[in-house]
């Protein structure tokens, strides 16, 4: 049941509307973004920032989805984890691969040595903020500067919105 309810379409300015109802985006009319309208002069902000991570990042989107799913798990996110199994999929993370991520810990021997270190990394920056030295130095071995750049705000970002979804209470569409 969500604590906040989800701010009509009728109730948002136009601006916000068109925002949320005709982004070009899959994600644009989700129930996330409707309840983030209530922040008016957030929402354009943080739907700019997740579609960065999402469309123009560096950072491979398989990779990614991973992460995502982590974080999902790690915060137990429902509705985070629903979103973005069904993108992990389209990007190509193998089955096997998202069984994994549902165990705690995710089962290694289905991840190679560099999906195992990010998911290293991001375990440690979920849980402390900061990774040990021995895990960013992994990182920075395996990943370019803008990688790790990008693949830290999508961990940042990810977890932000985990909390948002659980303090919120958004529940999945339909």
């Amino acid at each position: 049941m969500p604590n906040l309810s989800l701010l009509s379409l009728e109730e948002m300015p136009d601006k916000t509307r068109n925002m949320i109802t005709g982004g070009k985006s899959q994600l644009s009319g989700l129930n996330i973004n409707r309840m983030m309208a209530h922040a008016e002069n957030s929402v354009r902000h943080f739907m700019r920032l997740g579609n960065s991570l999402l469309t123009q990042a560096k950072l491979d989107a398989r990779l990614r989805e991973i992460v995502i799913l982590r974080i999902a798990k790690l915060c137990n996110s429902r509705y985070e984890w629903y979103q973005h199994e069904i993108m992990a999929r389209q990007v190509g993370v193998s089955e096997q691969q998202i069984e994994a991520l549902r165990l705690d810990p995710p089962d290694p021997s289905v991840f190679n040595d560099q999906e195992q270190a990010i998911l290293r990394y991001t375990e440690e920056v979920t849980a402390n903020v900061k990774a040990s030295p021995e895990v960013f130095e992994e990182l920075s071995q395996i990943l370019s500067q803008q990688e790790l750049v990008e693949l830290t705000l999508t961990i940042g970002f990810y977890n932000m919105v985990a909390q948002f979804l659980e303090n919120t209470g958004v529940e999945i569409e339909g």
